[in-house]
């Protein structure tokens, strides 16, 4: 399992949220069995740095619902079907301070 891999959602909320983004370090991964994704949401309205869009090679663009973020066990993510690219990666810190930072 590899950061920034982009995996098809295993939940009930397909039509929704259709994918997941791998956002942990490999390293922590490969110790817990779990990895902390960002849902990729699909008909949603981006958000200034918080929410933004972000392109899933051969399926479009979705919105980085980053004030989404969870765990999930990693032997529920089958194989990744796409790898974020590094112009949508630099995306996920400012969106993630936007909304764990202090103000």
């Amino acid at each position: 399992m590899a950061q920034f891999d982009i995996y098809p959602n295993p939940g009930t909320k397909k039509a929704e949220i259709p994918f997941l983004v791998a956002v942990q370090n490999d390293h922590i991964t490969s110790k817990t069995g779990a990895t902390v994704v960002i849902p990729l949401r699909a008909n949603a309205q981006p958000v200034a740095i918080m929410a933004p869009l972000v392109e899933v090679a051969g399926q479009g663009q979705y919105v980085l619902s980053a004030d989404e973020i969870f765990a999930i066990d990693t032997a529920r993510l089958k194989s990744p079907l796409a790898k974020l690219n590094p112009a949508d990666r630099a995306k996920i810190k400012p969106a993630l301070d936007k909304v764990i930072g202090e103000y």
